[in-house]
């Protein structure tokens, strides 16, 4: 990249008039730097490093002091503005294989691609740029934000997919029994009602010839099960009566549809009243309006069943706990 189309692009100011006319590559890290390398200076303390290591230039968008008149000192407004408007230049003459991947898809995903050509993009503007810059031409990047694809000017091509053999032995709310290509699976921590998502994320690795593996396979942020006793605490799987499902609002209905197999024992569906929720699913629904609304209408001591909570995640939901003065009700001997 030619120093002044690196300007242009990033609508940069040059501080000093520098010896080298182009950069090489981009480093985010002063450990990447190296010769005839641009680097991004997020911390101003990795500067002299980085020009130690060989770098030709440094961006910043703090005010900095010209310490090596032969590299390009640039200042620019935003380095995270700069930096995606750099990506787009950089992939100009480092052209990439991008395919955008639905959010819930991508999370099972993370967990079973187990080939070097799968680059899955890390969540953050600035991890998934250096992650592309890092990039090799021969991999496959897969990335489930499509605003992120847009700015940096991705030539986003459609996720390639070839048919699994999946057949399912058994489903419930939260296990699965299946045998995947030849290869039997027993009470697997996958709820029946995410089997599309999972089979379609091993659709496209094999579409895209890349490796898979089923060991690291559990529950997803999109359909997060956990069991807790009558005053919220959690405990290990299946060791109580009570069942906390947190689920995602971008979730189909058909999804939710799912949870209408839930026979056996009482089930809710908790839902916040600024989520538009439309799905025909036959449980009593609670609706409330904030936190406090929450915990009040989840009347401990808890009893037996499934709760559904949509749109909120486990972790966010037992920091309200964790916070509530409902901890503080003592607890009897039985």
């Amino acid at each position: 990249m030619r120093i002044e189309n690196v300007v242009t692009v990033t609508g940069g100011r040059l501080l000093n008039d520098p010896s080298i006319s182009r950069f090489e590559s981009v480093a985010l890290r002063p450990s990447k730097a190296t010769r005839g390398a641009l680097y991004i200076a997020q911390d101003t303390s990795g500067i002299e490093d980085a020009l130690s290591n060989g770098a030709y230039g440094i961006i910043t968008d703090t005010d900095v002091e010209v310490t090596d008149k032969e590299a390009a000192w640039i200042v620019v407004d935003s380095l995270d503005s700069a930096l995606v408007k750099l990506l787009r230049l950089w992939l100009v003459s480092n052209p990439r294989s991008f395919y955008y991947i639905d959010p819930i898809v991508m999370e099972f995903l993370r967990m079973v691609a187990a080939d070097h050509n799968a680059l899955l993009l890390p969540e953050g503007r600035l991890k998934a740029c250096e992650a592309v810059l890092e990039s090799k031409k021969e991999q496959s990047i897969f990335c489930d934000d499509a605003l992120f694809l847009e700015h940096i000017g991705a030539s986003v091509n459609p996720a390639p997919k070839r048919e699994c053999d999946l057949g399912v032995i058994a489903d419930n709310l939260l296990e699965s029994s299946f045998i995947l290509d030849g290869v039997y699976c027993e009470r697997v921590e996958l709820a029946g009602a995410m089997l599309p998502f999972f089979k379609e994320a091993i659709e496209i690795l094999k579409g895209a010839k890349l490796d898979y593996t089923l060991s690291r396979l559990t529950y997803t942020r999109s359909f997060m099960p956990v069991f807790v006793d009558t005053y919220l605490d959690p405990l290990p799987f299946g060791a109580s009566e009570q069942v906390l499902v947190f689920c995602e609002s971008s979730l189909p209905a058909e999804s939710f549809e799912y949870l209408n197999r839930i026979r056996w024992t009482g089930a809710k569906l908790l839902l916040p009243t600024q989520i538009k929720f439309q799905c025909d699913i036959k449980m009593e629904t609670i609706t409330y309006k904030g936190e406090e609304e929450l915990l009040d209408r989840l009347k401990l001591p808890l009893k037996p069943g499934y709760y559904i909570f949509v749109g909120l995640t486990s972790s966010g939901f037992f920091k309200l706990v964790e916070k509530s003065t409902k901890k503080t009700i003592t607890k009897g001997l039985f």
